[in-house]
Parts: C-alpha cells; sequence; structure tokens
C-alpha cells in the first residue's frame, strides 16, 4: 500500500504544472518556491552561487518557518537545482516550464535575460506553442518590461515574430520580509505574502497559482506597496542606520523614529488614494499592517540588506521620489517624505558605525552620494544623481531635516 501510495504521489508530481526560479537565495526560495511548492508545482531551482546549488542537491530539503499569528514550518523538497552554467539542464526546464520567475536583485538582470535568451530560442526553435510567461519577482518598477529587452536583443531576428506571440512579461509586485539567515536550509520569514502581476501583459491565459493575483491595476498596486512598504522600510533602515541599531526591528522599536516612519507612510498613504481610487480607509489598514510587521523582532532583518543601492532607491519613480512627485503635483503635505529622503542623504555620510561596515558596491555609493551633496547640496545632489530636482517648499523641507540629521 505505501508504494503504491507513493508511486501515486509521484505520478501526480510528474504531471503537475512546472515552475523555474532564476535566484535560489532567501526570498525567492522563501517566497515563491515556497507559494509554488504549497500549489503542488514542480519546481527547478537556478542560481550562479555554486556552493548553495550543491548543499541544496546534498540535503535534498529546506525549510520554512513562516511566521505569523500561528507560527507553522514547511519543508520543500523534491525540486531540481541547477548552477546557471548547466545548460543542457537548464534549456530543458525552460523547454517544458509553465512559468518562469526571477528574483536576483536588478543588477543581474541583463545577465540572466542572456541566458533566458538562449534557452528561449531553443524553445522555439524547438516548436513548443504553449505560451509561456517570465515574471521578474524585483522590487523595482517594469522589471518584467526591462527583462524582456534584455532577453529580446539576444534574440535572432528570426525568432521574433514567435517571442512577441508566445511569451509573456508581465510587470510584478511582491512583498514579503525574508531576512538573509546564517543557514540557507533554515529561513525564517513573515507569513503574509503579496504578489500581483499584470494580466494584460500575460502571454494566452494565465497560469494559476495560489498566492499569485493576476490583476488589471497593477500600477496602482504596485506603487501602494512600493511606496508604502519599501518606501517605510528604507526610511527605518536609513534612520535606523544613522541611530546606530543593527536590525530592522529595533529601529523601529525606537521612539523617535517611529513617528517618522508613520507620517511619510500616512503622506504616501493619501497621495496613492487620491491618484488610483483606493478608499483611505483600506489604504490606512495597509500602513497599520506594515508598521505591525516591522517591529517583530523574531524577522532578524539586517538593515544593511534594506539601505543598499541608495542611487537606485532615490530614483523618481522609486520608493520616496515617487510619492514625493506625487505629494507635489497634488499639493499635498510631505514634510515626512522629505525627511525620508533626507535620511538616506544623511546616512551617505555615515559609511561605518559601531562595527557595522558596507560592501565594497554599496561602499562605492555612499561616497558617491556624500560627495554630491557635499558639491552641491541636497536638492542639487538629487538632480545630478537621479535627475530630479524637488521644488521649493520640498527642497526646503530636505535641507531641513537633512541638517537636522547629519549630526
Amino acid at each position: 500500500m505505501e508504494d503504491s501510495a507513493a508511486h501515486a504521489k509521484a505520478e501526480t508530481k510528474a504531471a503537475a504544472p512546472r515552475l523555474v526560479l532564476f535566484g535560489a537565495g532567501m526570498t525567492g526560495r522563501g517566497q515563491v518556491a515556497q507559494l509554488a511548492d504549497e500549489a503542488g508545482w514542480q519546481l527547478t531551482l537556478v542560481d550562479r552561487n555554486p556552493e548553495l546549488i550543491e548543499l541544496l542537491r546534498s540535503r535534498g530539503a529546506y525549510q520554512v518557518l513562516l511566521l505569523g499569528e500561528t507560527p507553522r514550518s514547511v519543508t520543500i523538497r523534491g525540486f531540481q537545482a541547477l548552477h546557471i552554467t548547466e545548460t543542457p539542464a537548464l534549456h530543458a526546464a525552460i523547454r517544458q516550464a509553465d512559468l518562469v520567475v526571477t528574483s536576483v536583485l536588478e543588477p543581474n538582470l541583463p545577465a540572466v535575460g542572456q541566458v533566458l535568451a538562449a534557452a528561449l530560442a531553443e524553445r522555439l526553435q524547438a516548436g513548443v506553442e504553449a505560451p509561456l510567461n517570465i515574471i521578474a519577482a524585483e522590487n523595482m518598477d517594469h522589471s518584467s518590461s526591462d527583462l524582456k529587452g534584455y532577453v529580446r536583443q539576444h534574440l535572432p531576428a528570426a525568432l521574433l515574430p514567435d517571442f512577441e506571440r508566445l511569451i509573456g512579461f508581465p510587470n510584478s509586485m511582491i512583498s514579503r520580509v525574508v531576512p538573509i539567515a546564517a543557514d540557507p536550509l533554515q529561513i525564517v520569514t513573515e507569513a503574509y505574502s503579496e504578489w500581483t502581476a499584470d494580466r494584460q501583459q500575460a502571454a494566452g491565459e494565465p497560469p494559476r497559482l495560489q498566492g499569485l493575483e493576476w490583476v488589471d491595476n497593477q500600477t496602482a498596486r504596485l506603487q501602494r506597496k512600493l511606496y508604502l512598504h519599501n518606501g517605510g522600510h528604507v526610511i527605518c533602515g536609513y534612520l535606523g542606520w544613522l541611530g546606530g541599531y543593527q536590525y530592522i526591528h529595533e529601529a523601529a522599536q525606537d521612539a523617535a523614529i517611529m513617528p517618522r516612519i508613520r507620517q511619510a507612510i500616512s503622506e504616501a498613504g493619501e497621495a496613492i488614494s487620491r491618484r488610483h481610487g483606493f478608499a483611505r480607509a483600506e489604504v490606512k489598514t495597509y500602513e497599520e499592517h506594515l508598521l505591525g510587521r516591522l517591529v517583530i523582532s523574531a524577522l532578524a532583518d539586517d538593515l544593511r540588506r534594506v539601505i543598499r543601492h541608495p542611487i537606485r532607491k532615490l530614483g523618481p519613480e522609486e520608493r520616496l521620489l515617487g510619492p514625493l512627485r506625487l505629494c507635489e503635483t497634488l499639493d499635498l503635505p510631505r514634510a515626512g517624505l522629505c525627511c525620508g529622503v533626507a535620511a538616506v542623504l544623511a546616512g551617505c555620510r555615515l559609511v561605518s558605525s559601531g562595527g557595522r561596515t558596507l560592501d565594497a558596491g554599496d561602499l562605492a555609493q555612499f561616497e558617491r552620494v556624500h560627495q554630491a551633496v557635499a558639491r552641491l547640496g541636497p536638492a542639487g545632489a538629487l538632480e545630478e544623481l537621479v535627475g530630479f530636482r524637488p521644488n521649493p517648499a520640498s527642497a526646503q523641507y530636505i535641507l531641513e531635516a537633512y541638517e537636522a540629521l547629519k549630526g
């Protein structure tokens, strides 16, 4: 009987839809892979880290501890783990895939696009007619559209008509805090998960995966998450960095920091509600939920992870300047958001503190921001670094907050 049950389970798994995940780090495995595995999908995990791939292969399983009202542990097993250079196996996985997702961070998308192009060329040349959607689950605007551009530039011209007809790149928004852990086989994360993709950009009928919501208002959902969740998170990170903290929950529990986060996301929430027609009470609930998640001490989220890539996070459509620009357009209060921008600029003066140091890439960006502010002042630095100059009222708010924060 046990053999029959095992055989039946194996047959069920073999007939299940297939997901290929580029980026087998904490975030990809702690959210995308966890959701897909619990929905019964077959998983192929792809990464450029040979030690991680070998570990996943040798152990054959990893655990995800989901922290919520009722914590629970999920064991993920039965997956295929591939190094990104294992071309034949990777191409075979893409040829059979029903969905491809990336979780690699923005700087790595061009390289992934080149690898994907070779695999998709083989799929298209083999005459596979089933549509395939590729979602870049990154914390950025237009992530999948950007990935499409990287893929397209490496495809032969003869394949482009079929590429446009059969391969979709729906822009996406994904939200769950997955801190970096010492043991890559023991992921601790929050149970909360939000993941949407643009139904209008999907190729064919969008694949059904529990936990992935296909929406028609992707821009609105993305901005709500980016401006509130990511905006609040990065303000907490930089104010915590200035305050000498190591973890997000420590900074969020500081009585001087939390009111500033609350003010900034309330301003962003008001702007989002007016621009996209969300009920204000609904957005208020979203804001409070975020604030409650920031203080969870069991999620030991090192704030150095949160404050990475300051120049990107100061982008005109990003988590701080995006809502600030919207508040300027709608003539709404924005002192809290300006304080958040000032916290990034002031934080970049502090390249190390209390034994906390940055890696080389982030150190270079911190130095670049610091030097720009030293030469041009806060408003001029923003114009030079990201091409946005705040209006006079915002510029004054930012300057005043910067002077107060820089110490």
